[in-house]
């Protein structure tokens, strides 16, 4: 007992953090809430024709845009584009479209991702009124990134990148809690929600602050947690 009341005691206390890096922490989480709602807004996410077809039987889709599709009389297998709108959140997929069912049996796709015939009159099953607009030869040209699953434009890659440079820059500023600054940089380069944590709870917006002389995580540690994180998430 007496020697954890003489460690307690000795434990260096947490330097103060300065008015500017509480300001520059709460304006990076700013950014990144900004970004994740750009790529909501400006992109669109790729989703599986079953939630397709899902969504226009619960009666959420009425309207979709397609690319083209084969030719009248022609035979082989062409790709087509569907794109829809659901709550405002832009949608992609694709099917396979046949021409007769041994064209489609050629194709290495699942069964309900293949089309024998008119793709129009296959969305129309089941009763559901679905109009489709189109063609959707849509094309992205330029840099392209993935951002919590949609498909954004790749100028927010740059952003990210600014906001990862910047959160580094912070850490080594500052004695941040819960983890050493070698903890805190293996987190915030190998993991997707490094840079939030570590401003939400690193220290600079004072949240949750850790009792004096508790366990920090270290950069050996970190650097393990972090490689096992950023393998789940892919």
């Amino acid at each position: 007992m007496e020697a954890e009341v003489a460690a307690a005691s000795t434990a260096k206390p947490t330097p103060p953090v300065g008015r500017w890096d509480r300001i520059a922490a709460w304006s990076l989480l700013a950014i990144l809430v900004v970004m994740l709602g750009a790529a909501v807004v400006l992109g669109e996410r790729a989703v599986t024709v079953s939630d397709l077809r899902a969504a226009i039987a619960a009666g959420d889709v009425t309207e979709v845009r397609m690319s083209e599709q084969l030719p009248e009389g022609s035979r082989g297998n062409a790709s087509v584009t569907i794109r829809w709108r659901d709550h405002g959140i832009a949608y992609v997929t694709d099917v396979t479209q046949a021409s007769s069912e041994r064209q489609a049996r050629k194709v290495r796709r699942p069964a309900d991702e293949v089309v024998v015939g008119d793709v129009s009159d296959w969305l129309r099953t089941n009763g559901r009124q679905v109009t489709v607009t189109g063609p959707t030869n849509q094309h992205y040209s330029g840099i392209r990134t993935t951002i919590v699953g949609f498909d954004a434009p790749g100028w927010l890659t740059f952003v990210g990148l600014g906001v990862v440079c910047a959160t580094l820059l912070l850490i080594g500023a500052i004695e941040p809690w819960r983890a050493t600054r070698w903890g805190w940089a293996w987190l915030v380069l190998l993991t997707p929600v490094g840079v939030p944590l570590f401003l939400l709870f690193g220290g600079l917006t004072g949240l949750l602050r850790p009792r004096p002389g508790a366990y920090r995580l270290t950069g050996g540690w970190a650097f393990l947690l972090a490689s096992a994180i950023g393998a789940g998430l892919r």
